[in-house]
């Protein structure tokens, strides 16, 4: 089951207004990250409200950035994921990726009184805003061209981190529930190619069908296996 992007603002993210409607429908990894982070009683709210579950919360969650998904008690029942039957011993990509939605979330609204979940505030808009339209901040911009060229889903959370933590600085949203079904789609075998496309049009606030030549971002590089786990 869907949810529709018509919600009303306080479903969705703790009373922060949307940025836009999403381009897409989040998937299911999407909606779980959206339910808990947003909606009238999320971890947003919680925080933002000087709760001290949410306070808590999030100190704990900021504490598995570096960390590999369950490594850290404290924060499963935060990140938890349904996992299929034989599933094996290593994280799942959905593990993985609301693991890291979660986890940067919590990075990114450490100490900022305003909403840094923001729905419809995609990656690449975001990225947009801290670089500046005619490219003011190069350093930001090589930052995000090395998250785009990850080929490895490790190299990818590690440049996460990094530019979300840019963002924090800066006070610019993210809507990480669609970040975390990238990084689902980013796992699957050719789809890193796919998530840089849907970013480069964040980037460029073009259209989903439209076509789009970024500089500096290579769309036909991508890997065709399955991204390490493993952390540096």
């Amino acid at each position: 089951m869907t949810v529709s992007d018509t919600s009303t603002p306080a479903e969705v993210s703790g009373g922060a207004p949307p940025d836009a409607r999403r381009a897409r429908r989040l998937g299911r990894i999407g909606l779980l990250v959206n339910q808990r982070i947003g909606g009238a009683h999320g971890l947003q709210k919680r925080y933002l409200d000087n709760e001290s579950l949410g306070r808590a919360e999030v100190a704990a969650l900021r504490k598995g950035a570096n960390r590999a998904p369950g490594e850290l008690p404290e924060i499963w029942e935060l990140t938890r994921v349904e996992v299929p039957d034989g599933a094996g011993d290593a994280p799942t990509r959905e593990e993985i990726a609301v693991h890291t939605a979660m986890t940067l979330y919590a990075v990114h609204q450490q100490s900022r009184s305003e909403c840094m979940f923001v729905p419809g505030r995609g990656l690449g808009r975001a990225a947009h805003e801290l670089v500046g339209t005619n490219e003011e901040n190069p350093s930001a911009r090589a930052r995000f061209n090395a998250l785009v060229t990850s080929t490895t889903v490790a190299e990818l959370r590690h440049h996460l981190r990094n530019l979300v933590s840019l963002l924090r600085s800066r006070g610019i949203a993210l809507d990480h529930a669609m970040l975390a079904d990238d990084i689902v789609r980013f796992q699957r075998p050719g789809g890193a190619k796919n998530v840089r496309l849907a970013w480069a049009r964040q980037y460029y606030s073009l259209p989903a069908d439209g076509a789009v030549s970024a500089p500096g971002i290579d769309h036909d590089t991508t890997s065709t296996n399955h991204a390490s786990t493993s952390e540096n």
